[in-house]
């Protein structure tokens, strides 16, 4: 007698009772493919959530070699020999690829095997393979379920299935509701053990509003009505934290259509809900941004024509004042400054608006030549302040980006530096380029004033200004931030209150 016979016939002995039992809990299935593969993959049982998946009867497929299900180019190399293999030395396998039913037509799979072995000798006497259809929901969920055993012939099969489940709560309720079974993944999922739940209402695991509004028992009365229930919300863990469920309760009959009780399934979807959350939020933070984006861009073009009018009226007034305008000069002088930072205002609002609106050409620019146009823009203030400039541009002279949009960053850090100079010491700036793990960096940095820790991160905020004495609009530094995140880029600030601060560019991208 061969290997593998002389294992089935084993295991058959071994799980020779409770047939009735099994067959209910596995083939009450209907949403997951759970049948055995002999030690060398060859189907041995079917239920009917394998026939419904796959469209073979249980007379047509039990006898043949898994593979079946597989696309040509993955029994070319083998793959499901690859399944077993691993299986078999690591205690289970899962993947999630396109698999084929009856008809041909494919279908994105779930999968998992999982090897099944005596527990008295530890010889292998198996596979056991579960697969769900996940063609609708491929996008959305990374796994899916390992759930109860496709083993016909007994409840220790069953057993030895749902006990290697550990993704999944897999329990058997009484009619009235009270845990029956437990296997490690319900262990695993709601903190109890074994021995401390069966016999306590599956109501436990509920919140208790939910108790409240006796939610256990409407969940069994709709799972007799619909033939099955699937419901998502909030469960209790052992140790009172909440997770967020998916479950599936299918009442289980005898063959005199008696209801034995309730199959319950559960998965923790804690972490898709948590992602689903995070881009719920993402949608409404994009919504608040493009909203943004529009004010900025309308306030930056519909406020020009006023503030032109307010400069013609100011000369007109001026003009009129005559030999007065010495009187009223202190006066006149402050509206020729607002109007001057409200210019400011509108100038660098049209900056962010074209950051957000234009679409900027990519060029090779070098760094030097840049920073050379931009210290002649700065020549006045440079010259004013006495300021010392340093460059090291070693580790690397050019970077790939838009040339303006690389100048706009440079000369709102440089002139910062310059103008939150500390009065105790002469302005020094340091302009360097290094390389940290892999990543380009462009660094500012300077002796001035710095800046208060708790202060760092606002520093980036729109109109945000720490230093009052020092004309600027606060619109700077949230500019050079946007700029950045549109290129996928970041900045980061590192700063010492009356020590100065540096401002690191850190670019995804590798120099020209």
């Amino acid at each position: 007698m061969s290997e593998e016979n002389y294992t089935l016939r084993d295991s058959s002995e071994l799980l020779s009772d409770n047939q009735d039992l099994y067959r209910l809990l596995v083939q009450g299935v209907h949403d997951y493919a759970i049948f055995l593969l002999s030690p060398s993959g060859f189907i041995q049982t079917w239920n009917a959530g394998a026939e419904k998946i796959k469209g073979y009867k249980a007379a047509e497929i039990i006898g043949q070699h898994f593979s079946i299900f597989y696309p040509e180019a993955a029994i070319r190399i083998q793959h499901p020999e690859l399944e077993l293999k691993y299986a078999r030395e690591h205690g289970r396998f899962e993947e999630e690829g396109w698999r084929l039913k009856k008809d041909g037509s494919p279908f994105w799979a779930n999968v998992i095997i999982t090897a099944i072995r005596s527990q008295d000798s530890d010889r292998l006497i198996g596979f056991s393979k579960i697969t769900r259809d996940l063609t609708d929901r491929k996008l959305l969920e990374d796994k899916l379920s390992r759930t109860m055993a496709e083993l016909r012939d007994s409840e220790e099969r069953a057993r030895l299935l749902t006990e290697s489940v550990r993704d999944y709560a897999i329990f058997m309720l009484t009619p009235d509701g009270i845990v029956a079974s437990w296997n490690r993944g319900a262990e695993k999922i709601k903190g109890y053990k074994a021995e401390e739940i069966i016999g306590k209402h599956f109501s436990t695991f509920y919140t208790q509003e939910a108790r409240d509004k006796k939610f256990t028992e409407y969940e069994l009365s709709k799972a007799l009505q619909d033939g099955r229930f699937e419901d998502e919300g909030w469960r209790v863990r052992k140790d009172g934290s909440t997770f967020w469920a998916n479950v599936i309760i299918t009442p289980v009959y005898n063959a005199e259509r008696k209801l034995l009780g309730f199959s319950k399934i559960t998965r923790d979807n804690s972490e898709k809900r948590k992602n689903e959350e995070l881009m719920r939020k993402n949608k409404e933070l994009h919504k608040i941004n493009t909203d943004l984006d529009n004010f900025v861009y309308t306030a930056s073009h519909d406020l020009k024509a006023p503030i032109s009018n307010l400069e013609g009226l100011v000369s007109l007034l001026k003009m009129d004042l005559g030999p007065d305008l010495e009187k009223h000069q202190e006066v006149v002088t402050r509206i020729d400054r607002s109007i001057h930072r409200l210019n400011s205002i509108i100038f660098d609002l049209t900056d962010i608006s074209r950051v957000q609106h234009e679409v900027h050409q990519v060029e090779k620019v070098e760094l030097a030549e840049l920073m050379a146009d931009v210290e002649d823009s700065l020549e006045n203030l440079i010259f004013s302040c006495n300021a010392i400039i340093e460059k090291d541009f070693s580790a690397f002279s050019h970077l790939s980006y838009s040339r303006k949009n690389l100048r706009s960053i440079l000369f709102n850090l440089v002139s910062n530096a310059i103008k939150y100079a500390s009065p105790e010491r002469r302005p020094l700036i340091r302009i360097k380029t290094e390389e940290q793990e892999g990543q380009y960096v462009l660094s500012v940095s300077d002796n001035g004033l710095g800046i208060d820790e708790k202060h760092q991160q606002k520093i980036f905020s729109m109109f945000r200004r720490l230093h009052t004495h020092v004309e600027g609009t606060g619109l700077g530094l949230y500019l050079v931030k946007r700029i950045l995140e549109n290129s996928e880029d970041r900045i980061e600030v590192e700063s010492e209150e009356g020590k100065g601060s540096t401002f690191r560019l850190y670019f995804h991208q590798r120099p020209v």
